[in-house]
């Protein structure tokens, strides 16, 4: 099949959406389908993705994004999307992103005559609060509605954003998993094997931005820091962002900030950590609490948001109540204090990753690709 895809990420920026683009990429490719990819470049230089067999590329001019730099808005309607996407042929378009970009994908097979799906992938009326623009969450989810409502089938990552974009009035929504690289991500060496005394280690991986939530994190650390017959903890925050400086004056002093990490690097941190620590409750699925799994580690979330798809509390992690640092604390002595039951935690995380594997992950949507291309 010829399939088109218009995203408004995708690498070498630094984001779930971009690295779950690239692995589809490969997967569409290495099963000999053709794919065009339409994405943005803003005007100052970021490199180019690396080349792939089977992939064409058009990179639409564009600005960065206010307070999110690393991702770029493209300008609409650029008419060399157009032209590349006629001369293409797809059978099916791929809106992966609603903004400006998906509105030219729209545009593209409105007037190729084309049948689209798109897929939701962050929550960006949950993100808006945060940014002390509650009061457009309810127009950005009406945007959201007309623009998916288009698409013949939206697909979001998670059971949990279904239900809630059904009951916005998104109209044949589906789900569309995540996998993970059970190789890559893989257990290692964990405070059993190392003295009592020995400082356990707290892990969190993702941008350092305040939808996050890691204000909360870093209240129940302070908290379990100077609190009486508490194990030793170390916390490390992998990933970066905008508000990075922000996030290193709010941090407790001796919190570790190791940057953006990625590759083996990536899988040692995870392999070195005891548990992982996910304080954000706007989250479709989080593809960080699955790598935490694969490599055997219990989480600690919350309650709310796409956490829940994948983490079972009392079975592979401890689920608290959103926003609550005291919680969020408790469920961190819970298993710092209890070696056993954080080994049995970490065996019951590591079988649940391994039945999610990326080849399952596709398969609803390459099947979706071909009945929309037979049509």
């Amino acid at each position: 099949m010829r399939i088109a895809l218009f995203a408004e990420t995708y690498l070498p920026q630094r984001n779930g959406v971009a690295l779950i683009l690239d692995r589809l990429i490969a997967h569409l490719t290495a099963h000999g389908h053709e794919v065009l990819l339409a994405v943005p470049v803003s005007w100052r230089p970021r490199g180019t993705a690396p080349p792939r067999p089977g992939l064409r590329v058009v990179r639409v001019p564009g600005v960065p994004l206010p307070r999110y730099p690393d991702l770029t808005i493209a300008l609409p309607w650029a008419p060399r999307v157009l032209d590349s996407v006629t001369a293409f042929r797809p059978d099916v378009i791929h809106l992966v992103t609603e903004y400006s970009l998906g509105l030219t994908g729209l545009q593209a097979a409105r007037a190729l005559g084309v049948r689209t799906l798109a897929s939701f992938h962050t929550n960006i009326p949950g993100y808006l609060p945060y940014y002390g623009a509650g009061w457009a969450a309810e127009r950005c989810w009406d945007y959201l509605r007309w623009f998916h409502n288009q698409a013949e089938v939206t697909f979001c990552p998670s059971e949990t954003s279904r239900t809630e974009l059904v009951s916005r009035g998104f109209r044949n929504v589906r789900v569309w998993p995540r996998g993970v690289d059970t190789g890559r991500f893989r257990p290692g060496p964990r405070a059993t094997a190392r003295g009592r005394g020995d400082p356990l280690r707290l892990l969190y991986v993702g941008r350092l931005t305040p939808e996050k939530d890691l204000p909360v994190l870093f209240d129940a650390y302070d908290r379990l820091r100077t609190a009486p017959r508490v194990r030793p903890l170390e916390l490390t925050l992998v990933g970066d962002g905008a508000y990075t400086g922000v996030m290193r004056t709010r941090a407790p002093r001796d919190v570790r900030f190791a940057g953006y990490l990625e590759g083996e690097a990536l899988s040692a941190a995870y392999a070195a950590a005891d548990l992982f620590v996910f304080p954000s409750r706007s989250e479709t699925l989080g593809n960080v609490v699955l790598e935490a799994l694969a490599s055997g580690l219990p989480v600690i979330g919350v309650s709310e948001g796409g956490t829940v798809e994948n983490v079972r509390d009392g079975v592979n992690g401890v689920l608290c109540e959103p926003g609550d640092p005291d919680a969020f604390a408790a469920g961190i002595r819970r298993l710092a204090d209890d070696d056993d039951l954080r080994g049995r935690m970490g065996a019951n995380a590591r079988a649940w990753a391994e039945s999610r594997s990326w080849d399952a992950a596709f398969a609803p949507l390459v099947t979706a690709y071909e009945a929309l291309g037979r049509r």
